[in-house]
This record gives structure tokens, sequence and C-alpha cells, in this order.
């Protein structure tokens, strides 16, 4: 999720910097992880109301009501469903969109949640961990003093990045999915390009869907019919006038070569 993303970004940037001789290294300290939960959440919070604004001016061009979802978290979601309408996953309709991404961004948050209460209680109850290298080569923390609760968080904040994974997995496609279909309805020219820009930078969200608050509605179907009848269009009078078309050419053009 992007809160996150930018509590694991913000809290490094918050830690102190030490020089080991060869290199600078990161110490993180339960006040650079509360520090960097802060930032996170103001960052996040502006880009939040930033994206409500978007969703609540493309409701109110359409005279949808119960505009104010668009600034509920979670709930959001499902304006954005309501916005996008039936959204299509590998050539098959896929109704209320929304609604399996709220349910999977509510787990991811939790996952995430739980997360950062956990890093945030090893660094202040047990201190800075030693970094261990694992067997497939991923650096991972370890305390060698926990005891009582120390040690069933720790053990259960092993396994959450796990969980976190595969959750965080599915609710990225499933994301990707609704927003494809925001997209199609408001960009549908450049839809397939926001949305993998969306799925690759998660951030970039924000900003295009509060960029196309003014755009107009396009029904999509209509949109490609009408792309069709164009290039159709284009390809017969192409073939008409065109008189070095060798597969349609015209009957009445004297220069035409013959052969």
């Amino acid at each position: 999720m992007e809160i996150y993303a930018l509590y694991l970004s913000t809290s490094l940037f918050c830690s102190e910097m030490t020089w080991t001789g060869t290199t600078f290294a990161f110490q993180k300290t339960a006040g650079s992880l509360i520090n960097g939960l802060v930032v996170a959440l103001v960052i996040w919070a502006a880009l939040f109301v930033l994206q409500g604004f978007g969703l609540y001016t493309m409701a109110k061009r359409r005279n949808l009501k119960h505009r104010w979802m668009a600034f509920v978290p979670f709930v959001n979601l499902l304006y954005i469903g309501k916005l996008a309408g039936s959204c299509e996953f590998f050539g098959h309709k896929m109704k209320g969109a929304g609604v399996y991404v709220m349910v999977a961004q509510i787990l991811t948050t939790l996952c995430c949640a739980f997360a950062i209460f956990a890093e945030i209680y090893l660094y202040s109850v047990y201190g800075a961990p030693n970094y261990v290298a694992s067997e497939s080569g991923v650096i991972l923390p370890v305390w060698t003093n926990l005891s009582g609760a120390g040690v069933t968080i720790f053990n259960i904040y092993n396994i959450s990045d796990y969980i976190l994974s595969v959750i965080e997995l599915v609710y990225q496609v499933l994301l990707f999915i609704l927003v494809m279909g925001l997209y199609k309805r408001y960009n549908p020219k450049n839809y397939s390009i926001l949305g993998f820009l969306s799925l690759f930078i998660p951030l970039a969200r924000y900003f295009v869907i509060f960029a196309h608050r003014n755009y107009a509605e396009v029904d999509y179907e209509a949109y490609m019919r009408a792309r069709r009848e164009a290039y159709m269009r284009q390809r017969q009078q192409y073939g008409q006038y065109n008189p070095y078309n060798p597969y349609n050419p015209p009957h009445n053009n004297p220069y035409q070569n013959p052969y």
C-alpha cells in the first residue's frame, strides 16, 4: 500500500546516517520510525485529498449523489467503481470491482499497520537489531534479546512479510483493473498507458485522477466503433483514389501500370 511504501522511504530518510569507513550506513531508531510514519501520513493525506477533489469534480459533472464518499478512505474505492462502471478482466465484464478492491485494501492496510506497529515496538523496547543474511541472500533484522511478547510479535512480524506480499499482489491487480476502467471512461485513447503508469508508480494515480477531473465521460464502445468506422473509411478512400495501389486499382485511370 502507498502509506507503507512511503513509510519505508521516509523512515530511512529520517534515520541517522553514519560513516563506516567505506560507505554510509543508515541506523534506524524508534524515533526515526515514528517520524517517518508521521511524514508518510502527511504526504499520503495530501495526495488523498488531491484525488478526492478529482473524484468529487468527476461525480459533480455527472450529477452523482453522495459525492462526500470521494474523501472517505476505503469507501472512495466504491465511488471510483461507480464512476468506472463495469470493468473488464481478460475480456470478461467485472461488476462491483470497487467492492473487491476495497476489501483487498482493508486487508492490506491491516497487514501494513501490524508490520509498522511491530517494527516500532521492537525498536522501542529492544533497540536496534542485528542484520543477518538468510539462505536466500535476503538481509533480515534479528533481535537476540527478545522475551515475552517480543518473541511472539517478532515471529508474527516475520510471517506478515509473506502474507503482505500475497495480499498486496491481489490488491494491486484488482486496483489496476479498477483504474483501467476509470481511465477508459475519461481518456480512452491513453487509458492503457495511464493504467500501467499507476501500476508501476502507485503515487501517480492520485495526480492522474486529479488531472482528469474536468474530462468529459466517454462511451468506450461508441468511441471504438467510431475509430473503426473512421479507419475503414480511410482505407476505402485510399483504395479508391490512390493510383499506385495494386490491390484496388481504379478502373478509369489511364496512367495505371497494368503490370
